[in-house]
């Protein structure tokens, strides 16, 4: 059986695909003497409001595309040459997509169980039920700020790893002047204000696209399916109260006919 894609889906995917172009291959400025990897952010955000298969192609398209432009139009840039290595620019933007995914609903899940059972136990014009509403938006908003965090830094991170393991320990050749230490260092400079302005960037646009609508939260329940489990809990557990009292009835019956057989 063929699985039906939304137009929202489509929509949200090409718009997504279409940042991801243009942060890889259009060079943009330095800020505060940094040059961030804006094309993180479309990963990160489909990570926190697409399905996996969105994310996956997101994450391919930033790894090649990476690697395609250190050979292009970012030739001329100073980590150029550590990116041309296919294992410094592929493996760790591959990396991105699968932390960032599995951070989000990982963490939204812990979340749900938390507040969403209570929230369906609350009138929803109560001031109690919009406080602990309020929590969880929080909460949620909390998550995106930390999936935003994990997944820069996991990108980082795995960078220089693979540049330590390649050319410091590996000693593999590098087609620079520089040494790889210099490479390590101008990471972790750009790292630090990356996970900074990502942390703050990222979650208002996550929260802004599940207001509209365009999110999609697979293993995410959602107030009403919390309510309805829990009103099928509690209907199951009423069906098996008067089970047993049908089942108590008869038996006393059954004690009484027996009694009056003796009489």
């Amino acid at each position: 059986m063929k699985r039906k894609i939304s137009a929202k889906t489509i929509a949200i995917t090409a718009i997504l695909t279409a940042l991801e172009i243009i942060f890889v291959f259009v060079q943009t400025p330095p800020i505060a003497g940094a040059t961030l990897a804006f094309c993180l952010v479309p990963v990160l955000v489909s990570a926190m409001t697409q399905k996996k298969g969105v994310t996956a192609f997101l994450s391919v398209l930033m790894a090649c595309g990476m690697l395609v432009s250190a050979y292009t139009v970012g030739a001329g840039s100073l980590l150029a040459p550590v990116f041309r290595n296919p294992l410094v620019a592929i493996p760790p933007r591959l990396m991105v997509g699968v932390v960032a995914y599995l951070s989000y609903h990982g963490l939204n899940k812990r979340v749900d169980r938390r507040f969403n059972v209570k929230l369906a136990a609350l009138p929803p014009d109560s001031v109690e039920y919009k406080a602990t509403n309020r929590k969880k938006q929080a909460a949620v908003y909390g998550v995106s700020g930390f999936t935003a965090f994990v997944g820069t830094l996991t990108n980082t991170a795995l960078v220089c790893l693979m540049i330590w393991l390649c050319y410091i320990v590996g000693d593999m050749e590098i087609d620079s002047a520089l040494l790889p230490q210099f490479f390590q260092v101008t990471l972790a400079v750009n790292a630090s204000i990356e996970v900074a302005a990502f942390t703050i960037l990222v979650p208002p646009i996550v929260a802004a696209l599940h207001k509209a609508g365009y999110g999609v939260n697979k293993g995410v329940k959602s107030v009403r399916a919390a309510s309805e489990t829990q009103g099928a809990a509690e209907e199951a557990s009423s069906k098996a109260t008067l089970i047993q009292e049908d089942e108590r009835e008869d038996a006393l019956t059954q004690e009484d006919i027996g009694e009056d057989k003796k009489v």
